[in-house]
């Protein structure tokens, strides 16, 4: 690329993971926050990158439904604002969703194509959908992701993993079904789309299928660790229903951008025995 790859809302997860890519500059929400038009703008200018990802969102599925404003702020004006700045300027704009907006059928096996409609349950997933079209009207990438994990930091892998090796039990659900991904293997997929290539709505993800239950178990298996668990309602979760079944056919992105199938258990058993913490900056 002629420039560096921006990375907004550096301070999470994925956009760690994003950060530490090579010739990436991350920003976390102190250093910009994309709901500023004025600072976005200083930001793309000052910076001059040739593509952006913008992994910054309000992704507290729960607390959005009391704060409407805010995550329709940042997760459908910001994007649109950003993508539009892009478009502008002549950069690739990138810009990360999520499962949320669609519904699969509860049919094992089922994968949910860039063809499916949407179906976006509470404010999170609406505010998200609402992003993804502004993008896409403004010639942008979209790129649906789900089930994010890392094996370090507070996400509910790293959470559960904790308990796991200190012998607690956990609450699993076992009726919900998707397709968990490391974020520093999906990093690695983003910039890949980010460096150039047909623009529009793609899925992202590893292959397979696995309930929280699976998943857990398969990490006590590779740790050599019992797992000792418990149901948990997915209705108990919280008060925004979550989607029972999600899995997302990557099979378009891989073609396009040339990227690896990659089973979910393979990327699990990678993670655990390769992935280091995400350096954040304090």
């Amino acid at each position: 690329m002629s420039g560096p790859l921006l990375v907004t809302g550096a301070g999470g997860l994925l956009g760690g993971a994003l950060a530490a890519l090579p010739g990436a500059v991350g920003l976390r929400r102190a250093e910009l926050d994309i709901t500023d038009g004025g600072a976005l703008n200083a930001a793309l200018d000052q910076h001059r990158p040739a593509a952006v990802v913008n992994a910054a969102a309000f992704a507290r599925v729960d607390a959005a439904e009391q704060a409407p404003a805010e995550a329709q702020a940042v997760n459908a004006a910001a994007p649109a604002a950003l993508a539009l700045a892009c478009q502008r300027r002549g950069i690739r704009c990138v810009h990360i969703s999520t499962d949320y907006v669609l519904r699969g059928l509860a049919v094992p096996g089922h994968l949910l194509d860039e063809r499916a409609p949407l179906d976006p349950v509470g404010v999170y997933a609406q505010t998200k959908a609402e992003g993804e079209a502004a993008v896409l009207a403004a010639g942008g990438v979209v790129l649906r992701v789900q089930w994010l994990y890392a094996t370090q930091g507070t996400s509910f892998f790293a959470r559960a993993l904790a308990r796991l090796r200190a012998g607690e039990l956990l609450r699993l659900v076992p009726d919900q079904v998707g397709c968990p991904t490391p974020a520093a293997l999906l990093a690695g997929w983003i910039g890949r789309v980010a460096e150039g290539g047909p623009t529009g709505l793609f899925h992202l993800a590893t292959t397979g299928e696995v309930s929280p239950v699976g998943w857990l178990g398969a990490a006590a298996a590779a740790l050599a660790l019992p797992l000792r668990w418990e149901p948990l309602p997915r209705a108990a979760i919280g008060p925004v229903p979550r989607p029972a079944r999600s899995c997302l056919d990557g099979g378009l992105a891989r073609a396009t951008f040339g990227l690896p199938a990659v089973a979910w258990d393979d990327a699990l058993r990678a993670a655990l025995r390769d992935e280091a913490p995400v350096e954040r900056p304090s």
